[in-house]
């Protein structure tokens, strides 16, 4: 971690945008709240607030989020919208709220025990007061009650809501609106209705606690990206400089990687996601590495570029300068009330003024949260407490050169800062940085 203070970008100059690098956390980095194992998740008061405000949104009427996690190489991963109301990581779990019941308005059900399988995956809990305590829920029950339960709240409640935004790939119906179109099937007079961006806006606006824990996943990832910096050299493999962040994360308490790392150098540099980092890097070339840890649930996302024999060239800098003003002119509008596509505008200006407009191939950023591609409603004003990447990049397949840096930003409630400070981002202090660093730098 990094004796860093906290640094606030101004337009006028991208020198400001540099930040030094050191070796402790800063002292200003908000402590962790409390995280329960083994799951690394917030205090079951944490997530009953969330439903609380999800279910005055609604009103009245009856909501079920179903839980639809996937498995990756770390184990199994919830999702996030039903992590994000419930903290619960059980697989095939789900969630109804009722809000106009006047006794009981939250139902969690889990799925059913199967003692053979859990020989295999481990022991799970039994329906008792303990668990309910666990989880902050007064109604705890197996799934397969799922049906008799939405055909006595619908009949008193006649109203289910969409909350999660529906997928656009795919051709499967999502599971609520299939379980609501059994129930109206056989309970006459209930309608369907869209909560639209509500429960999207709610996680894209990051409370205090969630502010603290992305902040700790942004300082392991920059951990990472320092260990992998000193195995930068030609010769090496992207596989070594990929192992290393990796390694360092894991040893930091991060349980898996925010997405897969993105280790390219020479012509892989210019492949936005390029998958196998398994080349030898060469003299004279640039290595582009994307690549963040996920810790207690939150992502963090960042990209730096270095040239592999610690030394830009002239065109390498040229072209690695140019980007880091157009994240600059981007950050420059970063506040609430700016719009995305503002931002975006303003780094592509830089970019095709210095004539790289055709090799800005991608959009400028993302929402990050639970998610590396959070969710959020890029049509809608930026918010205070909202989080996002300023990623411009530059691509000339031609040359062989690929340049993006990534950060990511606070809104603020009068501006923005950077909270990926922890890595050096001007062409000097890259340069400056690898050689004080690569003499210790291990094959």
């Amino acid at each position: 971690m990094m004796t860093l203070r906290t640094l606030t970008l101004t337009v006028t100059c991208v020198v400001s945008l540099v930040m030094p690098v050191a070796q402790a956390a800063p002292a200003s980095d908000p402590p962790l709240p409390t995280l329960v194992e083994p799951n690394q998740t917030q205090s079951p008061s944490v997530y009953a607030a969330r439903r609380e405000a999800l279910m005055k949104a609604m009103g009245d009427g009856v909501a079920v989020i179903y839980a639809e996690g996937e498995d990756d190489a770390a184990g199994y991963r919830q999702s996030s919208d039903f992590l994000y109301l419930t903290g619960v990581v059980e697989r095939g779990a789900i969630l109804v709220l009722a809000p106009s019941e006047r006794t009981y308005r939250e139902f969690l059900l889990l799925a059913n025990r199967d003692p053979e399988a859990e020989r295999w995956t481990g022991e799970r809990e039994p329906l008792t007061a303990a668990l309910r305590a666990k989880y902050g829920f007064e109604k705890v029950s197996r799934s397969g009650q799922l049906m008799g339960l939405l055909m006595d709240l619908g009949s008193r409640s006649p109203t289910f809501w969409q909350v999660m935004r529906p997928r656009a790939g795919g051709d499967a119906k999502p599971k609520d609106l299939e379980i609501y179109s059994k129930v109206q099937a056989r309970v006459p007079g209930i309608a369907t209705k869209t909560l639209g961006w509500t429960l999207a806006m709610m996680r894209a606006r990051h409370d205090a606690q969630e502010l603290a824990i992305m902040q700790r996943s942004i300082r392991i990832t920059e951990e990472g990206h320092r260990a992998a910096w000193a195995a930068v050299k030609p010769g090496a493999t992207e596989g070594e400089v990929r192992a290393e962040a990796e390694r360092v994360w894991r040893a930091l308490g991060s349980r898996r990687p925010a997405y897969e790392s993105i280790v390219g150098s020479g012509p892989n540099a210019t492949i936005l996601h390029y998958p196998r980092s398994e080349r030898s890097m060469q003299d004279g070339e640039l290595l582009l590495m994307d690549m963040a840890c996920e810790y207690a649930h939150y992502a963090a996302d960042i990209t730096r570029t270095l040239p592999v024999n610690g030394r830009f060239t002239a065109e390498q800098r040229k072209v690695y300068d140019t980007v880091l003003k157009a994240q600059a002119a981007a950050f420059a509008l970063v506040k609430p009330g700016a719009y995305y596509e503002d931002l975006d505008k303003a780094a592509r200006k830089v970019i095709e003024d210095a004539g790289y407009g055709d090799y800005f191939i991608h959009g400028l950023g993302h929402f990050v949260g639970l998610d590396v591609h959070d969710a959020g409603a890029y049509h809608r004003p930026l918010e205070a407490g909202m989080v996002l990447t300023l990623e411009p990049g530059i691509y000339i397949p031609e040359k062989k050169l690929g340049v993006r840096i990534e950060d990511q930003v606070l809104v603020t409630a009068n501006g923005a800062r950077i909270l990926s400070d922890g890595l050096p981002r001007t062409a000097d202090d890259v340069e400056r940085w690898m050689a004080e660093r690569r003499p210790t730098a291990k094959r």
